[in-house]
């Protein structure tokens, strides 16, 4: 997730690939390697932080810190795979944003809602844990490229938005007849088993991030949306499931 997240930076033997730069909100780039104990501790330190006094953040120049902080995290990648792509600075971020009216909306809320920057770290956040899930550096590239090509741009901050919402608090469980229904899905398949006792809980979660995301787009969007979940193999699709139901 793509082109309002990342800046195409890539560079060496996959540099010629197609590349998904999420309009500057996603992290893609080299499968995560761990990070030393105190890089570590700084890592968790800097959230912790950027969760709680985001001027503090930015007025101590945090922010760099923490882009520098991520990219070693992800220089475990294979040297074949290219540099690894970073999240994008938060003024690029809303330039590009800000060239489409949805884009322009999404700014505005967040600017209303807490700050742009506050919620743009997040998601950023969010998206690239997700990413790094998907697997080597050219599988995250790939999936990124083919997620800008599927939607649209009112859809990607319709889902930008969703995730920097978060999952509601409380659902009501679902039924057992859904969630037999849902077991009959690939990645249903996959994320019953896992859950078990939880599932009420997790698919209950998913139907309401559903509807919302339903209710901030218009039709056409939405069943692009479908069509690319539809069309990712169902390892991929479970570990997307599984990140937005938690």
């Amino acid at each position: 997730m793509s082109n309002d997240l990342v800046p195409s930076e890539n560079t060496g033997p996959a540099a010629t690939e197609p590349v998904g730069t999420s309009g500057g909100i996603a992290s893609p780039g080299a499968v995560a390697s761990a990070l030393p104990g105190d890089l570590a501790a700084r890592k968790a330190e800097i959230e912790a932080i950027m969760n709680s006094d985001f001027d503090r953040y930015e007025r101590e120049g945090l922010n760099r810190e923490y882009l520098e902080i991520l990219e070693a995290e992800m220089m475990g990648a294979d040297p074949d795979a290219g540099v690894p792509t970073r999240p994008m600075d938060a003024g690029e971020s809303r330039t590009i944003l800000c060239g489409s009216q949805a884009g322009q909306k999404l700014v505005w809320e967040w600017e209303r809602a807490g700050g742009f920057n506050v919620h743009l770290r997040n998601v950023q956040k969010t998206v690239g844990e997700l990413v790094r899930d998907i697997g080597p550096n050219r599988a995250q590239r790939a999936f990124m490229e083919r997620f800008d090509r599927s939607t649209s741009e009112a859809a990607r901050a319709a889902i930008y938005d969703e995730i920097a919402s978060g999952a509601s608090f409380y659902v009501a469980p679902a039924t057992d007849a859904q969630v037999k229904a849902f077991a009959d899905t690939p990645a249903g398949r996959i994320l019953v088993p896992e859950w078990g006792t939880e599932a009420t809980t997790r698919l209950a979660t998913l139907h309401a991030r559903e509807k919302r995301l339903r209710d901030n787009m218009d039709e056409d969007d939405w069943l692009d949306v479908l069509d690319w979940l539809d069309g990712l193999d169902a390892e991929t699709a479970a570990k997307i499931l599984r990140k937005v139901s938690a």
